[in-house]
């Protein structure tokens, strides 16, 4: 991300909606299939940081590793008082083998083509520790490639059978698959359209609301919390969605 996207994020990914949103569908998959207990956490791809300490909810004495190959958004990590960080890339990662209890990566692999990606998803399962989880998000289907896509650094937009098949590959197995953000998906398939012609500095769509619509704020979390239960207590996977998240396991 530039300076200007990670200055963004670090400001808005505590209170803006989306953020808020997506964090309660992450644990409602974790939840479900990761214990709450100590355990050793990387984030792959910290930005900015705020998720290192939202992981601490998952139990007491929990280590949070971050790494991220911008120094701008390590920065930012260290604004937080997070210390145990590295600068790398996800496709070369600086550490042992079969280290951790979870792996988290959000919207990061997407800098890659499913061709391309084949070494972040093995390093993603080599740090992985025997019966680990690791949880994969990336933005969802090619076809909603817009300016959002270009100011992130994004190269491709996976589908559910891409991420799964980038996971199985790798000797993982897959635990759930589902998209995410799909109340919301037919009003950004709309805007995505409505702004494809539009030239001039790429920006990304998640920003702070305008004046006087700020009241949309708890409305935005709320829908994404209807999401978030369903994916915790229902069985079955929500079928389109601005995102696709993958949760899989490493055979002990």
């Amino acid at each position: 991300m530039t300076p200007e996207e990670n200055k963004f994020l670090y400001e808005l990914e505590e209170h803006h909606w989306w953020f808020i949103g997506m964090r309660r569908i992450i644990a409602g998959l974790l939840d479900r299939h990761v214990p709450s207990a100590p355990l050793r956490i990387l984030d792959a791809g910290c930005g900015t940081g705020f998720m290192m300490s939202w992981l601490r909810r998952r139990g007491e004495n929990t280590k949070i590793h971050g790494l991220d190959f911008s120094l701008d958004a390590l920065s930012y990590c260290r604004e937080r008082g997070e210390r145990l960080l590295a600068r790398a890339s996800v496709a070369d990662l600086p550490l042992r083998s079969n280290t951790f209890d979870l792996v988290i990566s959000l919207d990061v692999l997407d800098s890659f083509s499913p061709e391309g990606a084949t070494r972040p998803f093995a390093e993603l399962a080599r740090v992985l520790k025997k019966g680990g989880m690791v949880l994969v998000r990336v933005p969802a289907f090619q076809f909603l490639y817009s300016q959002h896509d270009r100011a992130v650094s994004t190269v491709h937009r996976y589908t559910a059978r891409e991420l799964g098949s980038c996971l199985a590959r790798e000797g993982l197995v897959l635990e759930r698959v589902t998209y995410a953000n799909a109340l919301l998906f037919p009003l950004a398939v709309l805007w995505r359209w409505l702004r494809r012609s539009l030239t001039g500095a790429p920006r990304s769509d998640v920003k702070p609301l305008p004046i006087g619509l700020h009241w949309l704020n708890p409305l935005l979390v709320w829908v994404l919390g209807i999401e978030a239960w369903w994916l915790k207590y229902l069985p079955w996977r929500l079928p389109v969605g601005l995102s696709v998240i993958a949760l899989a396991r490493k055979p002990a």
